[in-house]
């Protein structure tokens, strides 16, 4: 008795399980991401070093994070993008397919971000926070009163008492 083509193992033309070649990813999604990420982060450290400084004092200045973050985040972006150069892609055959649904809670999430950004000045942080991470969260699945109103709470009060209490930078 010979093995079938499907219990082969680490050969050339290998199958799979289920008696299918694994297909090879494409690389441009993963260049595609590294690129955006470079370019961003690279905003970010130009528009950092951009901030003016009313008064020039040794150590930590307003734009010392701001550069800081941009940096890391810059070397971490160029890492990823040699990465995807350089190494194979993997198989794709565990990604999922995208569906309807799927596309639809994206855009409701984003819809949700742009009213938040505009609803936020108009209104107060405390107010504007929770009805958004109320939103995202049940347009992620969220259900109950757990997920939809205590959560979005105990955020909004943590982000609010690290930002205006310890920062003192106000909302």
């Amino acid at each position: 008795m010979r093995p079938s083509s499907s219990t082969t193992s680490g050969r050339a033309g290998a199958t799979d399980a289920g008696g299918e070649r694994p297909t090879p990813a494409p690389r441009w999604p993963e260049i595609t991401i590294a690129l955006t990420a470079v370019a961003l982060t690279g905003s970010v450290l130009l528009l950092a070093n951009a901030i003016e400084l009313r008064l020039e004092l040794p150590g930590l200045t307003p734009r010392s994070w701001p550069t800081f973050l941009g940096a890391l985040g810059l070397g971490l972006s160029l890492i990823l993008l040699i990465t995807a150069l350089v190494k194979a892609p993997r198989p794709s055959d565990d990604n999922e397919a995208t569906t309807r649904a799927g596309w639809i809670k994206l855009l409701l999430a984003v819809a949700a971000t742009i009213v938040f950004i505009v609803v936020w000045p108009l209104t107060a942080f405390v107010v504007a926070a929770p009805v958004f991470v109320s939103a995202v969260t049940a347009i992620g699945g969220g259900r109950g009163i757990r997920a939809l109103i205590i959560y979005p709470v105990v955020m909004t009060g943590a982000l609010y008492a690290m930002f205006n209490l310890l920062l003192r930078v106000p909302l």
